[in-house]
């Protein structure tokens, strides 16, 4: 049962019938290739892919960069639209893609800092004191507890300085509005499989007249910003993807959010004892994230082989250590250690979520794993 949705969302089969066309062998078509009909009918489907993209945020389709990812978004936002000398400024719960782009742009001289968050995971405008110009890096919805930022305020402020803002807007898209254009965004990234999207694909809002240096040499395609023959497949499913999120994202917002309360519900009436992480409201619908004190989250994980969940951020696999954003709350390494993050999303089910609450609770209350048995 998958219930893992931060880390990853399922292909919508409305998107994969999108895109099976550009999968098949009569596909062969190169978009940069301008002197056949095969390359006119590719590029002509991902530059409608992109003006869906564009649509999602209100902006212009030329203002739509395509990349592999968010992660190279990230990179391409702050390491290539960063001005010489300006400071860079995140907060200290964003995703290690920004996080690790702080530092090397911190290496390379420009002055670094990070905003801190409240218990909740929020941050603070007035903490935004800049007193010249810089980028600012602030995700509008973290990945692990659901707490969604003012990014709107941090804009303002950061453009009344003479700044550039930049959003990684991962999380939000699916379930929420950001319009670029009303909000004064300059850099914005998304991702393909956080919206039932492909992976592989993503993309970079770059506001008409910001600068961006290249990350990749080499050809011209995408004005130069992002050079690379494009996939088509990829494009058109991402397209797709944020059409149909722009159709659902208020309906779906309003179930996940009854589906991600009927869980709490249940799970408190089992184990009185567990802390929520994630916002009861304003937070992401389909994010919840729990401290269960006493419990160790990794162990636990594996008595619970019939469930998808996660207990951190999937792109910081691998690393045992206590999660960044939950110490930046002011969480101790032993209440991050105990702590789990369940993720609905557009195809969960209340009988999902009336049987995951029922495992969690079991495999809590009857294994070594409650504190009561220790």
């Amino acid at each position: 049962m998958y219930l893992d949705h931060m880390a990853s969302t399922p292909l919508d089969p409305a998107v994969l019938d999108e895109m099976l066309p550009w999968l098949s062998a009569g596909a062969v078509g190169n978009p940069h290739a301008s002197g056949h009909r095969a390359g006119w009918r590719a590029a002509e489907a991902i530059e409608r892919a992109r003006a869906e993209v564009a649509t999602l945020i209100n902006a212009r389709p030329g203002e739509i960069v395509f990349t592999s990812g968010a992660t190279e978004a990230n990179a391409l936002a702050l390491l290539g639209g960063t001005p010489d000398g300006w400071p860079v400024v995140a907060s200290a719960i964003e995703h290690p893609s920004v996080l690790a782009c702080v530092a090397e742009l911190e290496r390379r001289g420009h002055p670094a800092s990070r905003l801190p968050v409240d218990d909740a995971g929020g941050v603070d405008p007035d903490s935004l004191a800049l007193t010249g110009p810089a980028l600012v890096s602030v995700m509008a919805a973290n990945n692990e507890v659901g707490t969604v930022q003012p990014i709107a305020e941090l804009a303002r402020r950061c453009r009344q300085r003479g700044g550039l803002f930049h959003t990684d807007a991962v999380q939000r898209l699916a379930t929420g509005e950001i319009d670029v254009t009303a909000l004064g965004i300059d850099l914005l990234s998304l991702s393909g499989h956080k919206l039932h999207g492909p992976m592989g694909i993503g993309a970079l809002f770059v506001r008409q007249g910001v600068a961006l240096r290249p990350l990749l040499f080499g050809g011209g395609q995408q004005g130069g910003k992002r050079p690379g023959t494009l996939p088509t497949a990829l494009c058109v499913g991402l397209g797709a993807a944020c059409r149909i999120a722009r159709e659902r994202r208020q309906t779906d917002a309003a179930r996940l959010t009854l589906l991600r309360e009927r869980l709490v519900a249940a799970l408190a009436a089992g184990i009185p004892t567990l802390r929520r992480n994630s916002p009861a409201e304003g937070g992401l619908p389909g994010c919840l994230h729990l401290t269960i004190p006493g419990m160790d989250a990794a162990d636990s994980l594996l008595d619970l082989p019939d469930l998808a969940l996660s207990t951190g951020s999937a792109c910081a696999s691998g690393d045992t250590g206590p999660s960044h954003v939950l110490l930046a709350m002011g969480r101790t390494p032993a209440e991050a250690h105990a702590s789990i993050r369940i993720g609905l999303g557009r195809f969960t089910t209340e009988a999902e979520v009336d049987h995951a609450a029922a495992r969690l609770v079991e495999v809590f209350t009857a294994s070594d794993h409650s504190p009561a048995r220790r």
